[in-house]
């Protein structure tokens, strides 16, 4: 339940910190004392707009702060722990800053939050009824989660839901396939004439550069030759080669070494020198034997060079991105035969997963009516009981395409009057009304509902004597799973009370502040008296509150 609200610099409150009770908690005060302000602050729990209008006159920011003392589901539990808040004793603190800047700022357990987040929990905490504002009633396209409520059907649909997101998920799948064909066959033209540029030449990786070298040498054959011939003469066949030199050298080493020892090192030197130009000889010899001149060789060079350039000047820069580009036209191009292969894979899941989804909405459906009946006679009694004694309420069912809840639409259809077809309520019913079919609503649905705190406005609209009176014993036999908290003019509700709360607006020097101050048992049937006869409270209004009183606690008990 709500243990405390605290509320800082919103419009007329300066600064109040209200302990709550559970049971019913009513809240009076005069026309403008700052009732509907203290909904607006709380209406900032559950990510209504916030604006800077609100901040108290000189105040820099306001501040709306709201304690539950337990966690009242195990969706909320489970919410925590997947936003990694912590909660000590299974407290829960929200709370809601506004700066003279626009900006607001939001906190759960002190963590603060997107305020989707405290939108979330917010309306996990808090259900919070307004005169047209914050009734799901006027938007028709939530009727069905009534209905489903009410036949305890959440977790059927849910796990419809389940499949009918897996049935979207391969529709997508099957529609973006289709559109890739589309979108191929509309550009194969064009890719087929690239990719045939691309396989006429059919480029190798660094294929360029291995023919760059091969072309130097081809090139220039006839000089590779020459110099090979003549260092080969100079090195190893002519009379004065470095060979035949050595070779001199070698004899005269051979008579020093006989004389000196110490030269033997250095005659190893020297056959160590001839050993190399041998063999540096051979190798030319070689080479200059191996060297040709291939014209038509040339020509076959140059020409896929200049194949290979234009490519790269049209697909690099370099012969890297070409191959990819190649690689990618390939794939592109052999997408045709497997993308009909996917479509016909998908397109055969999808029927499947279709099939299932609608068995499942089917049997959504046929429960949905079958509750139907006994949720229009339940909520026809709740109604003739808050004082519509000529109810008549219709679940009316209309066919749609698969959607997120189901096959159906559903509407609530409303006649208040005899002789009167009913028609759709958010067009015939009138704002008392539309809070008394929320209250038998929230009656009806009671044993389900696990928001913990549920918080009335001007539901005696329209209403007075014995009616506000059924109205009030109603909204006490909600406080059995639901802390109450409602705002009301009339005493018949007030009489009901478990606590009572006035709003009371005082004025000092050029500022004017509301408060909300909790009345004793004897300000409580003086409030009620108030009521009833206005400002001045006499005799005859006490003796009728305390009257109010009395039978509503024998209401109560009975």
């Amino acid at each position: 339940m709500l243990r405390r609200l605290y509320i800082k610099n919103y419009a007329l409150i300066e600064e109040i910190t209200v302990n709550f009770d559970r049971g019913l908690s009513i809240i009076t005060g005069e026309t403008g004392a700052g009732k509907s302000i203290l909904l607006d602050a709380i209406s900032l729990l559950i990510g209504e707009r916030a604006s800077t209008d609100f901040i108290r006159h000189g105040q820099s920011k306001s501040i709306v702060e709201a304690e539950f003392d337990r966690i009242p589901s195990d969706s909320v539990r489970s919410f925590l722990k997947t936003n990694n808040i912590e909660s000590e004793d299974d407290t829960i603190i929200i709370r809601r800053e506004l700066n003279q800047k626009g900006s607001s700022r939001a906190f759960i357990n002190d963590s603060p939050v997107q305020l989707t987040l405290l939108k979330q929990i917010g309306e996990a905490l808090i259900d919070l009824h307004g005169q047209h504002e914050h009734q799901s009633l006027l938007h028709q396209e939530l009727h069905i989660n009534f209905l489903d409520e009410y036949a305890k059907l959440i977790p059927e649909r849910n796990a419809y839901q389940s499949e009918f997101a897996e049935f979207t998920k391969l529709r997508s799948s099957l529609e973006q396939l289709v559109e890739n064909r589309a979108q191929l066959a509309r550009e194969r033209e064009f890719l087929e004439f690239k990719f045939q540029e691309l396989k006429s030449v059919d480029p190798k990786e660094n294929e360029d550069q291995e023919n760059e070298r091969e072309l130097l040498i081809l090139e220039h054959s006839e000089e590779l030759g020459s110099l090979t011939g003549e260092l080969y003469d100079d090195l190893y066949e002519s009379e004065d080669s470095v060979h035949s030199q050595l070779g001199k050298a070698k004899l005269a080493f051979e008579r020093l070494k006989k004389i000196d020892a110490t030269f033997i090192e250095q005659e190893k030197e020297l056959l160590s020198a001839i050993a190399i130009i041998s063999e540096l000889s051979h190798t030319l010899s070689a080479y200059h034997d191996g060297v040709e001149s291939q014209p038509e060789r040339l020509a076959v060079l140059r020409q896929r060079q200049v194949a290979l350039t234009r490519l790269k000047k049209k697909y690099g820069p370099t012969l890297e991105h070409v191959i990819a580009t190649y690689a990618e036209l390939e794939e592109q191009l052999g997408d045709t035969s497997s993308i009909e292969e996917k479509i016909d894979e998908v397109g055969s899941t999808l029927a499947k997963q279709q099939t299932k989804t609608e068995q499942l909405a089917l049997k959504l459906s046929s429960a949905r009516k079958r509750y139907a009946k006994s949720f229009e006679k339940k909520i026809v009694e709740e109604l003739q009981t808050l004082g519509i004694e000529n109810a008549q309420f219709v679940i009316d069912f209309e066919s749609q395409q698969l959607s997120t809840t189901g096959v159906d639409r559903v509407a609530f259809l409303l006649s208040s009057n005899k002789g009167e077809d009913p028609k759709p309520l958010v067009k015939v019913a009138s704002g008392g009304e539309v809070s008394r079919i929320m209250l038998a609503l929230k009656t009806v649905l009671a044993d389900g509902d696990t928001i913990p705190l549920m918080i009335f406005d001007e539901i005696d609209a329209g209403i007075s004597g014995r009616i506000a009176q059924r109205v009030g014993k109603a909204m006490k036999s909600l406080t059995a799973n639901h802390q109450i908290i409602a705002i009301t003019h009339l005493g018949q509700i007030a009489a009901f009370a478990d606590t009572h709360f006035v709003v009371e607006k005082s004025s000092n020097g050029d500022s004017t502040t509301s408060v909300l101050r909790k009345l004793s048992d004897s300000e409580h049937e003086s409030a009620i008296a108030s009521l009833i006869s206005g400002s001045v409270v006499t005799d005859h209004s006490l003796n009728a509150a305390r009257s109010l009183v009395q039978e509503a606690s024998n209401l109560v008990s009975a």
